[in-house]
């Protein structure tokens, strides 16, 4: 080679190397050269081969709301933050519509039975403290307007009341608790006890994240950045303590990570309608409220919370006191899980701390619970899953995944998978009794990305019966830092990690992934990351304008949501027909799984039959065989899963 190629090779090749090295100017490289990618079409998928291979878990305490929910009520989908729901996501779907998009939402939404939508963005332009949807196409039931909407009141909880029967909302902000009908009018609000907050003065510390059910004392308990605890009485909202209780602890102090002011400038202005013109709390920017809200800074909460349906415990994770850090400072850099016993005596509640367990580097997940009550588990601020014991709060195991885990871990009643969110990856992991094994690394190739682009996954998993529902992005990591251009929403299989099926369209958010009644998925839109990756990289590289609201990927087809629902009943009921004899306990789960997959096909069906794709006669056969041989009392599982298995398999075949 001649000496003056040689040598522009060499300077070539140390430029490359000096480009994959040097931070800065990586993020050149990714603004100069990062391609477009293109979508991989996905075939409608056939059944899983996922099925129950042990009896399940199940909650000790009989009441109705201790068991999974049969779609998402709750953040993190249930009482114990399960993140799993008893129903089916659509095996295929498709983008059907983005709603209100002028709300920052950063929480998930919720549902009733009808499929209504209920959700609370934070510093709305209209001040909506809560919104409702309607399914079909997005539009606006109902809203209620408050002055403290600001700080938003996380996402509400949906449930039935014992004595009508009818679904209440109920919701929590940081001065403010409420309980709503389906139709908008409040049954009752009360003070919080804590001061109330106009806009803005809203500042990260003030957010709620949401609300809880405490089946024991049948009330409802909300958890407050700053460290506050409040409860009410679920019939008539009157508080049960005497002020709100104060976790122990200190804030969090500011990260050295700073954001350049051109780049907050730009992203800023990519969300300018989605906040109100006059700012959040003074000179501070939204973005930066969202980032340090959401890396727990100045608070010492900066994630939801979870009730034991056994025990009645609430598990939290928060910081802990200034001085275990070694430095009193008025500041706290670790952080613990909490044990925490509510005791109840007539109109008054008391709240006692059981058990503190450290969490090396702190913790920003929410504690999942066991069905069972008998494991939490909760990742820390490095690589590392934890299962706790319940009753002492001592570790059992620990796992580490490579990467620091996002959100929360989702926990499934079967086969002892749990679930890993991290920053770019989903891992299933088995627990094993002593210790965890991997069960899959998830196969994410939703797309074919462009020249220094990967794929990775964007919103926390949530399980279902068929499979594991989540959202992707293809677009460029740089360090820790992810920068999504290209979203969608998908579901895995359980058995092997990959991917069934897929559908662009997405929007990026901080929140969960929702599944609906009908089957469909919804996510609610908080563009943070996608906004930063278009003021650092360039919008050309994701060039759709940045949206808020609510987003819903509904099914290709409501007769494969009924096909899915039958094979998941047909699962359950052989799986309790092989452990009827050695586990009865958990053979009412299962029939109360298999009714709420069947209350999902009938949701389901008028759909299907208006689309075409069923005739009214083949369902009503369908719903007489289902009450007559499924739904009875017999306890001949194995028969009950026979029938189960004919009406799927007449369906495939068409011959109904």
């Amino acid at each position: 080679m001649p000496r003056r190629k040689t040598l522009l090779f060499s300077t070539a090749a140390i430029l490359v190397v000096f480009i994959l090295f040097h931070k800065p100017m990586r993020l050149v490289a990714y603004s100069l050269f990062t391609g477009n990618a293109k979508f991989t079409i996905y075939a409608e998928p056939k059944l899983s081969s996922w099925r129950p291979m042990a009896p399940r878990l199940y909650s000790k305490n009989p009441h109705p709301l201790a068991r999974p929910f049969r779609f998402g009520r709750a953040l993190h989908s249930d009482l114990h933050g399960s993140d799993e729901v008893m129903g089916v996501t659509a095996p295929s779907f498709e983008l059907a519509w983005h709603a209100e998009e002028n709300l920052f939402v950063s929480e998930g939404p919720v549902f009733d039975k009808q499929g209504n939508i209920y959700f609370s963005p934070i510093f709305p332009v209209d001040n909506s403290l809560i919104v409702s949807l309607e399914p079909e196409h997005g539009h606006r039931r109902w809203a209620i307007t408050h002055p403290s909407a600001a700080a938003g009141a996380g996402t509400p909880l949906v449930l039935e009341d014992p004595e009508t029967g009818e679904d209440i909302i109920y919701l929590g902000s940081y001065d403010t608790a409420m309980a709503i009908d389906t139709n908008g009018s409040i049954i009752w609000q009360s003070a919080s006890g804590l001061p109330a907050i106009q806009n803005g003065n809203y500042l990260s510390k003030h957010h709620s994240f949401g609300i809880n059910y405490h089946i024991h004392s049948d009330s409802l308990i909300t958890s407050i950045g700053d460290g506050h605890l409040y409860i009410v009485d679920r019939k008539t909202g009157s508080p049960l303590l005497k002020k709100p209780f104060m976790l122990p602890g200190a804030p969090t102090g500011l990260s050295n990570f700073t954001v350049p002011k051109r780049v907050l400038d730009r992203a800023n202005a990519d969300i300018a309608h989605m906040v109100p013109s006059s700012g959040i709390n003074g000179n501070n920017d939204a973005i930066s409220a969202v980032l340090h809200g959401a890396a727990g800074e100045l608070q010492k909460v900066s994630n939801f919370f979870s009730i034991d349906s056994n025990s009645g415990r609430i598990w939290l994770a928060a910081t802990i006191a200034d001085e275990e850090d070694g430095e009193v400072d008025g500041f706290s850099d670790y952080a613990a899980l909490y044990g925490i016993d509510l005791v109840r005596n007539g109109a008054v509640a008391e709240l006692r701390i059981a058990s503190i367990t450290k969490v090396p580097g702190g913790t920003a997940s929410t504690p999942a619970i066991s069905a069972d009550g008998q494991r939490i588990y909760i990742a820390d601020a490095y690589d590392t899953v934890y299962a706790i014991h319940a009753q002492s709060g001592d570790i059992i195991w620990q796992y580490k995944v490579g990467d620091k885990v996002t959100g929360s871990i989702d926990v499934a009643v079967d086969n002892g998978e749990i679930y890993a969110n991290t920053r770019t990856d989903i891992f299933q992991l088995i627990d094993q009794g002593d210790r965890a094994t991997l069960g899959w690394k998830a196969k994410l190739d939703m797309y074919q990305g462009g020249f220094l682009q990967d794929n990775f996954k964007g919103l926390g998993a949530e399980i279902t019966a068929n499979g594991v529902a989540f959202t992707g992005a293809v677009g460029v990591i740089h360090g820790k830092q992810k920068f999504p251009m290209r979203l969608g929403a998908g579901l895995l299989d359980r058995q092997t990690g990959k991917i069934r099926y897929f559908a662009d369209g997405a929007e990026d958010s901080v929140s969960s992934t929702v599944t609906a009644p009908d089957g469909s998925i919804y996510v609610g839109n908080s563009p943070l990351r996608r906004v930063l990756g278009r003021a650092i990289l360039g919008d050309q590289h994701s060039p759709a304008k940045p949206r808020g609201g609510i987003s819903r990927f509904k099914p290709n087809s409501y007769l494969s949501v009924i096909k899915e629902a039958l094979w998941a009943i047909q699962l359950r009921l052989e799986n309790a027909a092989q452990w009827q004899a050695k586990a009865p306990g958990s053979i009412r789960d299962e029939r109360h799984q298999v009714e709420a997959l069947f209350e999902q096909c009938r949701h389901v069906a008028p759909k299907a039959i208006a689309a075409g794709e069923i005739s009214p006669e083949a369902w009503q056969l369908i719903e007489q065989t289902f009450q007559t041989h499924i739904a009875s009392t017999d306890d001949n599982l194995t028969k009950q899963a026979e029938f189960a298995k004919r009406l799927l398999s007449r369906i495939t075949e068409g011959k109904e």
